[in-house]
C-alpha cells in the first residue's frame, strides 16, 4: 500500500484503516438499501455541493408521513465545543420533542472572529452558503415542516446564527441565542430591516462568562432600535449553559401556537400606475378553520387596510415596503413582508 511516496506493511495499513472507521470516524449512510430511513445519530454527512460536513440526529419515532420541526444548531469554540457534540448535546430534547437536529461544522463559530465594520467577515460567508446548501440537502431527505426552521448557537456558534437567520427570514421561522456572541456588524441595516418580522430570541446566564451580558445588551439595543417586533431577550439563572431544552421549549410554543403567515402577491415590480393583489395566507394551528381576530396591512405609501386580500395600486415610483400584522384568537401577533418596486 503507497500513500505519498511511502510503503506501509500491512499491519500498519490495517491499523489506519480501523482508526477510520472507527465509531465517530466513519461516514454513515442515512437511507437503507429498502429505503427505510436510519434514525438515531447520522454522522459525518458532507453536503454534496460544498463538501462541509454536518451532524444529524433523526427521532427514533420518526415517521416520514410526518412534518417535523428542524433545528439548525451552532457550536461552540473549539476545543470546547465542536459540531458533532453540539449535536449530542440536543439528543435528549429531540427525543422528548420530535425535532430533527442538524449541526453543520462552522469555520466562524469562535470567540476569536473579527467582524469588520464595512463588510461581513469571510468565514461567515462561507458559513451562510455552506449551511444553506446543508439545509437544502436535510429538507429534500427529510420531511421538514417548513413553517418550523429554527437556527440557534450556543457562545460561538450564535454568530453565525443571527447571522445566517437574519440573511434568510424566508427559511427560518425564529432565531435564538443560547449565552451567545454578539456583535452590532454582524449585518447591515439593509438587511436587518429584511428580517424584523421574525422571532429572535435571546438569553444569557446571570453568572455567565465575562463580556457575555454586555454581548447580549448589545443585542438588545440592536434589535430593538431596528424595529423587531417578536424580540425577546431574558436573563436566566445560571451560567455559560446551553440549555437546549429552553431554546426548544420557546421554538415549539411558536411552531404550535402562532400562526404562521405568508404575503401572496402577483406581482413586485412594474411601471407606475402599478395594480397589485395582495392576500393573506394563514396557517394557524390552534385555529383550523383559519378565523384569525385581525389582518392589518401597511401598504407602504401611508396606506392602511384590514381585508384579508387587498387590491392596490401604487401611483408614484419607488420602493415599497408592505407589512402585514395578523393577531390570532390568542392575542399572538405575527408578521409578514415584502416589497413592491414600481419604476
Amino acid at each position: 500500500m503507497r500513500s505519498g511516496g511511502l510503503r506501509y506493511t500491512w499491519p500498519v495499513a490495517a491499523l489506519l484503516a480501523a482508526a477510520f472507521l472507527a465509531p465517530g470516524c466513519a461516514e454513515d449512510e442515512w437511507r437503507r438499501p429498502d429505503g427505510t430511513i436510519v434514525t438515531g445519530k447520522v454522522s459525518f454527512q458532507k453536503e454534496a455541493a460544498t463538501g462541509r460536513t454536518y451532524h444529524l440526529y433523526i427521532p427514533t419515532t420518526y415517521n416520514p408521513r410526518r412534518a417535523y420541526p428542524l433545528v439548525v444548531t451552532g457550536h461552540g469554540t473549539f476545543p470546547f465545543d465542536e459540531a458533532a457534540r453540539q449535536r449530542d448535546r440536543w439528543i435528549d430534547v429531540a427525543e422528548r420533542y420530535g425535532l430533527i437536529i442538524c449541526a453543520p461544522d462552522f469555520d466562524s463559530a469562535t470567540g476569536l472572529l473579527g467582524v469588520p465594520t464595512d463588510r461581513p467577515a469571510a468565514g461567515l460567508v462561507r458559513d451562510e452558503q455552506a449551511c444553506m446548501a446543508v439545509v437544502r440537502e436535510v429538507t429534500s431527505r427529510y420531511n421538514v415542516n417548513r413553517d418550523a426552521l429554527m437556527i440557534t448557537g450556543w457562545s460561538a456558534g450564535a454568530f453565525p446564527a443571527h447571522y445566517i437567520g437574519l440573511h434568510h427570514p424566508e427559511v427560518f421561522r425564529c432565531i435564538v441565542g443560547r449565552t451567545g456572541n454578539f456583535h452590532e456588524h454582524l449585518v447591515p441595516d439593509d438587511v436587518a430591516q429584511k428580517a424584523r418580522h421574525m422571532h429572535v430570541y435571546v438569553f444569557f446566564g446571570e453568572g455567565d462568562l465575562p463580556g457575555f451580558a454586555g454581548m447580549n445588551r448589545e443585542a438588545n439595543y440592536w434589535y430593538t432600535v431596528r424595529g423587531f417586533r417578536n424580540f425577546v431577550i431574558r436573563p436566566l439563572g445560571g451560567g455559560h449553559d446551553p440549555n437546549q431544552l429552553e431554546a426548544a421549549r420557546y421554538f415549539l410554543n411558536i411552531v404550535n401556537h402562532w400562526p404562521a403567515i405568508q404575503v401572496d402577491v402577483d406581482k413586485t415590480e412594474g411601471a407606475a400606475p402599478l395594480t397589485v393583489t395582495l392576500r393573506a395566507r394563514v396557517r394557524d394551528p390552534d385555529s383550523p378553520d383559519g378565523r384569525v381576530d385581525s389582518v392589518l396591512w401597511n401598504l407602504g405609501d401611508n396606506t392602511v387596510t384590514a381585508r384579508p386580500e387587498v387590491v392596490h395600486t401604487y401611483a408614484r415610483p419607488g420602493l415599497y415596503n408592505v407589512f402585514l400584522t395578523v393577531v390570532d384568537l390568542d392575542g399572538h401577533r405575527e408578521y409578514a413582508q415584502t416589497w413592491i418596486r414600481v419604476e
